[in-house]
C-alpha cells in the first residue's frame, strides 16, 4: 500500500476493501474522511450495482472513479471479493492513480487468490 501512496502524486491513502466493506490492509495519511467508511459505503454500492436484477451493468466492475470537490477516488478489482482503494486529492494525477491500481491489483491477485 505504501509503495501504491508513494508512486502517486497526491495520493491520500490506499486501501485493500473486501465485497463485505471490510478492509483488510490500509497505508495513508490521517485524514478527516476515513478510507475504512469510504471502502465500507463503495462496497454496498458495488454489490447492488452488481446484484444481477439491477440492470446497470453487467458482470463484475473492474474499475470505478468517483470526483468529487475535494478528491477522487478508484477502485480496482484484485479478484471476485477484492478491490484497491485510491483516494487522490484534487491536485492527484488521476491517470497514473489508476495504472499504479491495475498493475497492483494484478500482483495482489495471485497473492489473494
Amino acid at each position: 500500500m505504501r509503495g501504491i501512496a508513494e508512486r502517486v502524486e497526491g495520493a491520500r491513502a490506499v486501501a485493500i476493501v473486501g465485497l463485505d466493506g471490510i478492509s483488510v490492509e490500509t497505508y495513508g495519511v490521517p485524514q478527516a474522511l476515513s478510507i475504512e467508511l469510504v471502502g465500507a459505503e463503495l462496497m454496498a454500492f458495488l454489490k447492488s450495482a452488481q446484484d444481477p436484477r439491477a440492470e446497470m451493468f453487467s458482470g463484475q466492475i473492474r474499475e470505478m472513479t468517483i470526483g468529487g470537490e475535494e478528491s477522487r477516488i478508484v477502485l480496482s478489482r484484485i479478484s471476485r471479493r477484492y478491490y484497491l482503494l485510491l483516494l487522490l486529492g484534487v491536485e492527484g494525477i488521476l491517470g497514473q492513480g489508476r495504472y499504479e491500481l491495475a498493475r497492483a491489483a494484478e500482483a495482489l491477485e495471485k497473492e489473494l487468490v
